[in-house]
């Protein structure tokens, strides 16, 4: 986020001697009040200048940058929205209105902000705030272009750097790589600008460029900050990583990416409690919803349900699959149900469809497991489809389904049991007791006391 401007940019005051002798004095009081920062009596002096003369440009200034580091932003927006109406081709009000709107979590009110302070001034840091807002606000294309509006041979390397992230983001990566070039050109030892190109190489399928880039950049960059950030780059680029990232947690400990990374090349490699502990390090550091989201799964596979259920939640929404699972492991169906309201991946629906058949709402649970068995083909979403069916009563269907999962998995026993159930139900009973034996030879308990063994 950008400064609050509090000098003035543009023309200058009418002199001191041309103002009434109490306004100046007001107006000197409330700028020698803010540069102490006793900010609640400079508002008091400024909205006094105020009162007795509504024109006076510097009062309108330091009386929003006074409110703003007073905390009180939505008296701040309107001191500077009234700037604007007074004085609209002034720069500082729109760029200062933009920074208001931008705290208080409005960026597209902040954008349309910024874009009039642009208009009247092509200000790089106007521009940049612009951008900014748009990327907020997802807009990554439109950030782009404006920044490409605004490119000028004078551009800071910061510029350039923003220009291609956002070009980045917005899946323009081939486009992105001239500024980044041109940023380090300039300024070589700006370590995001290797970092993002090296990125950009290696997902164009250039991996050795990418890699050589980066050991451009390590020798370019002197910040030890800087260094391990592309030491995090370069793991990705090579086959052994760990001893990289390792590295770069040393230049930098509060890296928190690396310490994910290595708690997910532990967890691959089937190290589960090793994994945990890079990930637990990784979330004290960054509290990062995705190093929340591999927490919860990790926990998940160790059956700790309590903690995958409270990492789960703290990863937001990205984690209500996850955390319907914990609740399914804590015996919390309800819950678990509740959870899945609104997901319609079909793992999503699988698990609602077994839950809803645990709790013995047929008719839901062939909805939910018909969608994901016809999305995945999956054996064990159609042992439940079948025993759904089976619920309901519907003979046929449930035959058909479970023939079909036996066919790629003769050995289930479970797909054995509902398909004598079917048959029972249909009338067939030579051959569900064909089906129940071979359920129960599988170890089906309830085939075997089905069957009187």
């Amino acid at each position: 986020m950008g400064p609050f401007l509090t000098r003035i940019l543009a023309l200058g005051l009418v002199a001191g001697a041309a103002l009434a002798q109490g306004v100046q004095a007001w107006l000197e009081r409330g700028e020698r009040l803010l540069s102490e920062g006793a900010y609640a009596e400079a508002v008091a002096a400024f909205e006094e200048v105020l009162r007795q003369d509504y024109g006076q440009f510097q009062a309108h200034l330091g009386l929003g940058v006074a409110l703003v580091r007073l905390g009180r932003l939505e008296e701040a927006r309107f001191a500077f929205d009234q700037m604007t109406r007074v004085f609209p081709d002034r720069y500082e009000g729109h760029f200062n209105l933009g920074q208001v709107y931008l705290r208080l979590g409005e960026a597209g009110k902040a954008a349309e902000a910024f874009a009039k302070a642009a208009a009247i001034a092509p200000r790089e840091e106007a521009y940049l705030a612009w951008s900014g807002a748009l990327l907020q606000e997802g807009k990554a294309k439109e950030a782009a272009a404006v920044l490409e509006r605004g490119l000028s041979p004078e551009r800071s390397p910061a510029y350039r750097l923003a220009l291609a992230q956002a070009l980045y983001a917005a899946g323009e990566r081939e486009a992105a790589v001239p500024h980044l070039y041109a940023a380090l050109n300039r300024e070589p030892g700006r370590a995001e600008a290797w970092d993002l190109l090296a990125r950009v190489l290696a997902e164009l399928g250039l991996t050795d460029r990418a890699r050589r880039e980066v050991e451009r950049g390590l020798e370019a960059v002197q910040d030890p900050k800087g260094k391990a950030l592309l030491l995090l780059r370069k793991g990705t680029l090579v086959e052994d990583p760990e001893p990289l990232w390792r590295e770069a947690l040393a230049l930098d400990p509060d890296l928190w990416q690396a310490a994910y990374l290595l708690g997910r090349r532990r967890l691959e490699a089937g190290d589960l409690k090793e994994g945990l502990r890079w990930l637990q390090e990784a979330y004290a550091k960054g509290q990062d919803p995705e190093v929340a989201l591999a927490l919860a799964a990790a926990y998940l596979k160790a059956k700790d349900y309590a903690n995958a259920y409270r990492y789960a939640k703290e990863a937001g929404p990205a984690g209500a699959f996850l955390q319907a699972q914990a609740a399914q492991g804590l015996g919390r169906r309800q819950e678990a149900l509740k959870l899945l309201e609104g997901l319609a991946s079909p793992q999503a629906l699988a698990l609602r469809g077994s839950l809803l058949l645990e709790e013995g709402q047929g008719e839901e649970a062939v909805a939910a497991l018909q969608a994901a068995y016809e999305a995945t083909r999956d054996p064990q979403v159609g042992v439940n489809l079948g025993a759904a069916l089976v619920l309901v009563k519907r003979f046929g269907q449930a035959e058909l389904v479970l023939r079909e999962v036996l066919a790629k998995d003769p050995s289930s026993a479970a797909a054995w049991y509902n398909l004598g159930l079917a048959l029972r139900g249909l009338g067939r009973q030579a051959e569900a007791d064909r089906a129940l034996r071979q359920a129960a030879a599988l170890g089906s308990r309830e085939a075997r006391a089905l069957l009187g063994r």
